[in-house]
């Protein structure tokens, strides 16, 4: 209980925050939230020294000074920690970063230096000490006649210059631009119109504008320009406008023509304020409004003062939004659960997720840092080790009822397959899913778990008992299937016998395609879907484009199930969730005798599969082609397998799952 009761504490500590204000040449923060604790410390600590100024919180307060900083005679960058004592405990933590703290600068006129504020990459709260002649600012940024209008203020100590100048340097372009300019008492203002010719290259790219001051030839000083209280059009600070004027050709594109284009041929730039500098990045212009929206999210949730209680979303390391998070998520949006709850989505695709989620990734700087917000953990595969993790509920949806040996029941000789057996140990998860009783079993002696287990059927699989003809429909029409076309889903394991080394995963086709395309398709349309640990792409010949599509980087396979008339598969656990939807199953498996003496497979199942074992591509033709015959053959084992194996759920496990994980939510 006491352990519990010092990670709140901790908890506490990590989400406290102060309002800085500027009063001369101090800085005195404000606790703003967070819990005043009797004995606490704010701490500037020198990045690379560790030299550091430590002053007591009184009365939910603390004042630096420029005094003490000079008296450090360091300059560089200091990262702000609060320091807590309570229990007979050190808390230590670093102070987030909201947004109403940017752009907090003190000038110190005397010794020509600078103390300004900024965010750090992973949203903590930092200050930069630099030495500085001078400090510009942009007041005014927008599109004027195809070029960008930047008007801003110079705050300069006793300077001789004569030019003014700002700095272009994109890839494809470096140059320095003069700028209009004259004193205005003690302050100078400039203004230059920016012509930009965007090429291809500079497309991804980031650049932080320069402004340099210089006598004749000679460069007296020069600085990155900072983006103080602009708005535009009700836009948040952080974003100050963005210019629709890149080209895929030799002209601008009107805005009416683009929309049949690539959105990769019709680019944006977003002129944005980050650490108080002005940015311009060139995207496409999808992706900028996707940015600008889950930009904005997370600013809400990195500054809000009363924050909802989080939940983290997560399938397959982030590549697709599907599986049972996805489905988990989708009936909490339709229960009204964001009225309790901000949901994070870990995401690098490209679908558009409904609910307005936060959206990170693995390689997101906020990753692991949004990942320690939440107090609940959806996921299908492992998260990274964090410390206090065991504090978090962590549902394990998992994926597919397994076929071949799992975990510790895989029987091998290969060393690399023994050092990837998990283990899924006591406090390392709150909840295991499971499809059916016999993936309970399996499950329990394979990971070595011994936790909670929610046997409830899987969420993904509700879809089969809905009305789905229209989105049937869709589907077939999103992928410009014909509509006399029948589709054959290949969905094949992978096959770790044939990996070579860690970084290398080579996968040869089974299926003679071009035997297939000439033999079926008059009639059918085929479907690959290889697995997600497959990094190369499948090879198709022109001559057989229409026939066979690689859909294996598509987001959710449960569309492909639907919009299939039958499944080919091998060792895979598709076939458990495909036979929710009754229709025909195909076992090709002519490398079967091979992935027996490699991996192993359960017999349970083995002796009771739903369909044919098919060993050469000629069967698999004939089979396709009688495939009512084969059906009714195995009517009779298919109808038991269901039963054994498709028999929980059955429309209602998203609303089981919830009901056990949020059970105390909103009472």
């Amino acid at each position: 209980m006491k352990d519990k009761v010092l990670f709140q504490i901790k908890r506490l500590t990590h989400k406290m925050y102060f309002n800085i204000e500027e009063d001369g040449d101090n800085f005195i923060f404000h606790l703003k939230k967070g819990v005043p604790f009797s004995t606490s410390y704010l701490i500037f600590k020198h990045k690379k020294t560790g030299k550091r100024i430590s002053k007591e919180i009184k009365s939910s307060k603390a004042v630096i000074s420029l005094d003490e900083l000079n008296e450090l005679d360091e300059y560089g960058r200091f990262n702000v920690f609060v320091k807590v004592l309570v229990m007979n405990k050190i808390f230590i933590q670093r102070i987030k970063f909201v947004f109403q703290n940017s752009n907090k600068m003190i000038f110190d006129k005397k010794n020509h230096r600078i103390l300004e504020s900024l965010q750090s990459k992973y949203f903590n709260l930092s200050f930069i000490y630099k030495p500085a002649e001078f400090v510009a600012t942009a007041t005014e940024f927008k599109k004027e006649n195809n070029q960008i209008l930047l008007k801003g203020e110079i705050e300069a100590y006793d300077i001789d210059f004569n030019s003014v100048e700002i700095l272009v340097a994109l890839t494809s372009q470096w140059r320095y631009i003069p700028c209009n300019w004259e004193k205005d008492g003690k302050t100078i203002k400039f203004d230059a119109n920016i012509d930009f010719e965007i090429e291809e290259e500079d497309i991804g790219n980031r650049h932080y504008p320069r402004i340099r001051l210089k006598k004749d030839d000679i460069v007296i000083d020069n600085a990155r320009i900072k983006a103080k209280n602009i708005t535009i059009n009700g836009i948040d600070d952080k974003y100050l406008d963005y210019i629709e004027n890149f080209k895929a050709s030799e002209e601008t594109i009107p805005e009416e023509e683009a929309k049949g284009l690539d959105e990769n041929e019709y680019c944006s730039m977003l002129c944005i304020a980050s650490d108080s500098n002005l940015i311009f990045e060139i995207l496409n212009k999808r992706d900028i409004n996707r940015m600008m929206k889950n930009e904005k999210r997370l600013l809400e949730h990195f500054s809000t003062l009363e924050n909802k209680k989080l939940v983290f979303f997560e399938s397959f390391d982030g590549k697709f939004y599907a599986g049972q998070s996805r489905y988990i998520y989708e009936k909490l949006l339709e229960l009204g659960y964001d009225k309790y709850f901000d949901f994070i989505w870990s995401y690098s695709g490209d679908l558009d997720i409904p609910g307005n989620p936060i959206i990170t990734d693995r390689d997101s700087r906020n990753f692991k840092k949004l990942l320690k917000d939440c107090e609940y953990w959806i996921t299908n595969i492992n998260f990274p080790n964090l410390k206090d993790d065991e504090y978090i509920v962590h549902l394990q949806s998992t994926y597919g009822t397994p076929y071949k040996c799992m975990g510790t029941d895989v029987k091998t000789n290969s060393k690399k397959i023994r050092k990837d057996r998990i283990n899924i140990g006591p406090g390392k998860l709150n909840y295991l899913l499971t499809a059916n009783d016999f993936s309970k079993e399996v499950f329990k002696s394979a990971f070595d778990y011994d936790g909670k287990i929610i046997n409830k059927g899987y969420p993904a699989n509700d879809i089969f008992y809905q009305n789905n003809a229209k989105k049937i429909e869709e589907i077939k029409k999103d992928l410009n299937i014909p509509k006399d076309k029948k589709i054959i889903l290949y969905a094949p394991s992978f096959r770790d016998v044939e990996l070579k080394d860690e970084k290398e995963r080579n996968y040869k086709l089974l299926l003679d395609l071009k035997a297939l395309h000439e033999n079926l398709s008059d009639e059918y349309v085929l479907i690959a879907r290889l697995h997600p640990l497959l990094l190369k792409d499948l090879e198709i010949e022109d001559g057989m484009r229409e026939f066979v599509m690689d859909l294996s980087d598509y987001d959710e396979i449960t569309d492909l199930y639907l919009i299939s008339d039958a499944l080919i598969t091998d060792y895979s656990s598709a076939f458990f969730d495909y036979a929710h939807s009754k229709k025909p199953i195909l076992f090709f498996v002519p490398d079967k005798e091979k992935y027996l003496g490699f991996r192993g497979l359960y017999s349970q199942v083995e002796e009771n599969l739903p369909g044919p074992e098919i060993y050469d591509s000629q069967e698999l033709i004939d089979a396709i082609r009688n495939i009512d015959d084969a059906s009714e053959e195995y009517k009779g084992k298919y109808e038991a397998f269901y039963d054994e194996y498709c028999n929980l759920g059955h429309g209602n496990s998203a609303k089981d799952v919830i009901d056990i994980i949020f059970k105390d939510v909103g009472k």
